[in-house]
């Protein structure tokens, strides 16, 4: 309906007005500005200012650290996972329980069981003074392997330093015929001290200790925490076999290696089953602190395990080659007998095993190392010829084997012959070879350093 008496281009403005509202007029005079914002000035484009999108941030950020202050929720349910291909089974998560510092979790495992060959089954069965020829020194008691603790912990790192810590201590001992084992898995950080009193219950029961590295690593590691704690180290008095060092010289020249993983594998035919990489352990607790659960921390643990039940057997293995009843017909092997016996200042022991590893078909690196042994023990008896002989069959290659047996060439013209200027030329030739020699900077300089002072002796007597 139009309105009465009203024309046809008023009618067209007033449609037009209804489709396209009319620009505002301008103000007469401009309006004030807004106050500056000290954060930042408002979006270009009309969303909100700097000040507000910062505020947000942090009012989220104080959100998520309360989240992980707070203990978790039991009745929080995660959302429906999308169903996915069937895969491996993954060990159950580890969850934080309210309130508690700290957990023990204990372990019983049979010791007549087919683990690592059926060595833990002969655990009771070493006696003291054979587990004694562990020892590097012959006048150290043996340790008890029926009534040892077997040690091993992980750590929030490896740097060492009071800024370490051990959050898992795992233990092993026999009692009534099983290989028990307890763990202290520290959960809160303020509960250390808890953690360690419990442990050090546990450890004066034992007046005997078995470890890998515990020397130079858990052991200065622990007592380092017990005294920031305020407490008593437990192990202190305690008899200390480190089996890191019989190893070795046992394995090692067998194997290649002397690292508890490989020699559980290839010594002891153990595989293991979903084990987690050491270097992964501690960013594993640090994430099992902030989210309260984890399951990859059931794949540590299980790894303690492993490696104390590995650790118990291997002892056993390595007290069994210097029973006097072993036999083998691995050249390396006879070797590394013998040459622990070697390093125990045990000749007669050692010098026929040493002969018997040579005659077997030893080569390399042990085939030089054996030659330098028998003719040093022919040397201590006063048969220089017969110890020349056996150093000059040492290889020509440059190695730290060639480098000692040239010093040994020095010290014979020297002192036997009269003969300075011969010997000057012998260690004028192991100067030469040293920067070729593959030797660990430190032993590098600390050679160099002997070899310069040998020929400055040397030259003032030519």
């Amino acid at each position: 309906m139009t309105r009465s008496g009203e024309s046809l281009a008023e009618r067209l403005a007033r449609s037009r007005a209804r489709v396209v509202p009319p620009k505002p007029a301008p103000p007469a005079t401009p309006p004030e500005a807004p106050p500056p914002d000290p954060v930042g000035e408002s979006s270009g484009d009309g969303g909100e200012s700097r000040r507000a999108r910062l505020e947000r941030a942090r009012r989220l950020l104080r959100r998520v650290e309360a989240r992980w202050d707070r203990k978790p929720r039991e009745d929080h349910q995660s959302p429906s996972p999308v169903p996915a291909r069937p895969g491996p089974r993954r060990p159950p998560a580890v969850r934080r329980p309210p309130g508690e510092p700290f957990t023990r979790e204990d372990h019983d495992f049979p010791m007549a069981s087919d683990f690592a060959r059926g060595a833990l089954s002969r655990l009771p069965e070493v006696r003291p003074q054979l587990a004694a020829r562990l020892n590097l020194r012959p006048d150290e008691p043996g340790v008890d392997l029926s009534r040892a603790i077997f040690l091993d912990t992980e750590t929030s790192g490896l740097a060492g330093g009071t800024g370490t810590f051990a959050f898992l201590i795992g233990a092993g001992w026999v009692e009534d015929g099983r290989f028990r084992i307890a763990q202290f898995l520290l959960r809160d950080p303020a509960g250390e001290r808890a953690m360690l009193e419990a442990f050090a219950a546990l450890a004066v029961r034992h007046l005997d200790l078995v470890t890998y590295n515990g020397k130079s690593f858990d052991m200065p590691l622990l007592e380092t925490r017990f005294a920031l704690n305020g407490l008593s180290a437990p192990l202190g008095e305690a008899r200390h076999l480190d089996l890191l060092h019989p190893a070795r010289r046992l394995f090692h020249p067998v194997h290649g290696s002397a690292k508890l993983g490989v020699l559980e594998r290839v010594a002891l035919g153990v595989e293991r089953d979903d084990d987690i990489a050491g270097a992964l352990i501690p960013q594993v607790f640090f994430d099992f602190l902030r989210g309260g659960a984890d399951r990859r921390m059931e794949s540590v643990l299980s790894h303690n395990r492993y490696d104390l039940r590995t650790l118990a057997a291997l002892t056993v293995h390595a007290a069994e080659r210097l029973d006097d009843d072993w036999d083998d017909d691995d050249p390396a092997a006879i070797h590394g007998v013998g040459d622990h016996r070697w390093r125990r200042n045990e000749p007669e022991r050692a010098i026929p095993l040493i002969e018997r590893a040579l005659a077997a078909g030893l080569g390399g690196t042990l085939r030089d190392r054996s030659l330098l042994q028998l003719g040093e023990h022919a040397k201590r008896g006063g048969d220089w010829d017969a110890a020349v002989a056996r150093w000059r069959r040492v290889s020509d290659d440059d190695t730290p084997e060639r480098l000692e047996a040239l010093v040994w060439f020095a010290k014979h013209e020297e002192h036997h012959r009269k003969d300075f200027d011969q010997a000057l030329l012998h260690i004028e030739d192991a100067l030469e070879r040293l920067p070729r020699v593959p030797l660990r900077p430190d032993r590098a300089r600390t050679v160099r350093e002997a070899l310069r002072h040998r020929r400055r002796r040397l030259r003032a007597r030519s």
